[in-house]
């Protein structure tokens, strides 16, 4: 064989490695996919490696289930056991509202999950990578909670995980429900400072009593048009037997508006709620309020915890 015989066998050689390289680099059909959410489906390489979440609950799913998250995090105010999330080590792609494009440049993601607050970016962000939207629908909560879960585990080999915790919640939520069944009926306020707003089986907040089995003491009919005020002498003419408070400044970590935020358990410690029946018992329930309103009750470990909270509750009752 002479010199250029030789010399052309081994240039082809080396381009045949390069090219058995590049394609070993490219995900098959087999190393992706078909993710389902609210949006529909999309098309996503198994086990990301640069993954974007602008959600509490789906960061709240992932950590329950042991996935890191190794791209980018929405700068919020995390309940105390999602802190780690506030770290430096976290690169901050933006708000739960609004994505920080120029950081998702430098993170090039190929993924990014949005729910719930970010939702509204969906179509955006499904230009820049694939994307994906777990919003949880309150009228379906429980069914979205798991087919988020499932799809987490199946896309980063935690099925086992997925639906061990899937199968927790709807647990914890059937034994909750006994409990809620035999208590009397109650009233759920959202407070924003000294407002408050009551809230019905189908409102924003409605799954206390859709899902979780509360008794109303009041209807979606009861509730007054928008721009009018509930009063705390509403509530005293109500008398209700259980009281549960959302504090949405204090969950926010910002008054509305501006301002100093005025903890519920302050606006609460009045003649009036003092004078009901849920204030005579000790039944005004202060509801963990990031678990509550910033999560939805829509991460696995806020709802569980918030579960705990009302199970807690009830059982003190009885005793």
């Amino acid at each position: 064989m002479n010199f250029f015989l030789q010399r052309r066998l081994a240039v082809l050689a080396g381009m045949a490695a390069v090219c058995s390289a590049s394609w070993a680099a490219q995900p098959t059909a087999a190393s992706s996919i078909s993710v389902v959410h609210a949006k529909g489906s999309t098309q996503i390489t198994k086990t990301p490696q640069q993954v974007v979440v602008y959600d509490l609950a789906s960061l709240d799913a992932m950590q329950a289930l042991g996935i890191p998250v190794t791209g980018g995090v929405a700068k919020a105010q995390y309940p105390q056991y999602m802190a780690g999330y506030s770290a430096a080590t976290y690169k901050v792609a933006g708000s739960l509202f609004e994505p920080d494009y120029g950081a998702l440049s430098e993170i090039r993601p190929d993924l990014i999950i949005v729910a719930g607050r970010s939702a509204a970016k969906y179509d955006v962000l499904s230009k820049i990578a694939p994307t994906v939207d777990f919003s949880v629908n309150s009228k379906n909560m429980l069914n979205d909670m798991e087919r988020n879960l499932t799809q987490l585990g199946l896309l980063f080999g935690k099925q086992a995980q997925s639906q061990a915790l899937a199968s927790k919640i709807r647990s914890e939520v059937a034994e909750l429900r006994q409990l809620s069944s035999q208590a009397a009926p109650g009233l759920l306020l959202m407070a924003v400072n000294e407002r408050i707003m009551p809230n019905a089986p189908g409102s924003r907040f409605g799954f206390l009593f859709d899902v979780l089995g509360v008794k109303s003491a009041i209807t979606a009919q009861d509730i007054p048009p928008r721009g009018t005020a509930y009063t705390f002498e509403d509530v005293a003419k109500l008398n209700p037997a259980w009281i549960y408070v959302i504090d949405r400044n204090t969950g926010t970590g910002s008054a509305a508006g501006g301002g100093a935020i005025i903890p519920s358990q302050q606006v609460f410690d009045n003649a009036l709620i003092k004078g009901t029946t849920a204030g005579q018992k000790g039944q005004v329930v202060f509801l963990d309020p990031k678990g509550w309103y910033l999560m939805g009750s829509t991460g696995p470990t806020a709802m569980l915890n918030n579960i705990a909270q009302l199970k807690q509750a009830y059982t003190a009752a009885q005793r």
